[in-house]
């Protein structure tokens, strides 16, 4: 299940195919109008169909769920009231079945959903043993202030949420940016993430798909991408690189506690050695990263089928 414009999943399908493993490719937004369900619930598990115009797969032949950011429904006939409560619907009702069926995901939604939250992942990184930054989460200026004074070091600030904002004018990119103390205005309206800014030496993007991880080198070429990577995609140059076994033990017992199958994490390596945790986003893209040697789709679709036990 995913967008029909992920690259990524286009991979993957493609190698499903070339091993003959039967897939069923869909879009949740394609629920009603171009994709069917039929589930009846008899000794305990739902039984029925998924149907499209062309194709028809039997919830009982499901052998794997790639759940991999499919977009969210859509009722353009129906009014604004009409349509919330027909999503609400959708999502409990069509969502419900295909979230309940007894097979391995990649990952569950919503394990995906809960890991999505900063603050769960900084304190599970904590506690599977990876070194993490110092951290403020708050809505009140004079609390970063006296945790700069407290940490006597740099700060930065990165969105607790999505990095996009969309305006009338169009959508505008939140980045990672340093922290000035003396304009601090705006704190107030919301939750804030606040971080030491850890020394680096180079950038890490782990990614790690059913027990194995694939780890890619980020060495940034410009000032602002040093800041956050993302920001200038033209500066960055990329080698793959082992990953240390400490970091590997603690990446493994992370997405075991979460429940995760799949994850992208962000580490600053520092000049030291140390890798450090940022993030894990539970449905990181990673595409971008195969050219790299990243291998990414092979394993996710090794990973696949292997529990579809073919």
């Amino acid at each position: 299940m995913d967008s029909p414009y992920d690259a990524g999943t286009d991979l993957v399908v493609e190698r499903l195919f070339t091993a003959g493993v039967p897939v069923f490719r869909f879009d949740t937004r394609e629920f009603p109008g171009e994709i069917s369900v039929r589930a009846t619930l008899g000794d305990g598990e739902w039984a029925g169909s998924l149907e499209t115009p062309h194709r028809r797969v039997e919830l009982s032949d499901v052998g794997a769920v790639f759940w991999n950011r499919p977009r969210l429904f859509e009722f353009p006939d129906l009014s604004e009231a009409d349509a919330h409560w027909a999503r609400g619907a959708a999502r409990i009702g069509f969502g419900g079945v295909l979230t309940s069926l007894p097979v391995p995901y990649l990952n569950h939604p919503a394990k995906a959903s809960a890991a999505e939250f900063k603050p769960v992942q900084l304190r599970t990184a904590h506690m599977s043993g990876l070194s993490t930054p110092r951290t403020l989460i708050t809505s009140d200026s004079a609390a970063v202030r006296e945790f700069a004074a407290e940490i006597g070091t740099p700060l930065i600030t990165k969105p607790l949420g999505s990095p996009y904002i969309t305006h009338s004018a169009g959508t505008e990119s939140m980045y990672t940016r340093e922290v000035s103390l003396e304009t601090l205005d705006g704190v107030e309206t919301t939750a804030h993430l606040f971080q030491e800014r850890v020394p680096k030496a180079y950038e890490v993007r782990l990614t790690y798909i059913g027990g194995t991880c694939r780890a890619v080198r980020i060495d940034a070429g410009s000032d602002i991408s040093r800041v956050d990577w993302r920001a200038d995609y033209d500066s960055l140059k990329y080698s793959p690189i082992e990953t240390p076994a400490e970091v590997a033990f603690g990446v493994t017992v992370y997405t075991a506690r979460l429940g995760l199958e799949y994850a992208a994490f962000d580490f600053v390596v520092r000049p030291g050695g140390e890798w450090v945790f940022l993030e894990a986003n539970p449905s990181g893209q990673w595409a971008w990263l195969e050219a790299q040697g990243a291998r990414i789709a092979e394993y996710i679709s090794r990973t696949l089928e292997r529990w579809c036990h073919l």
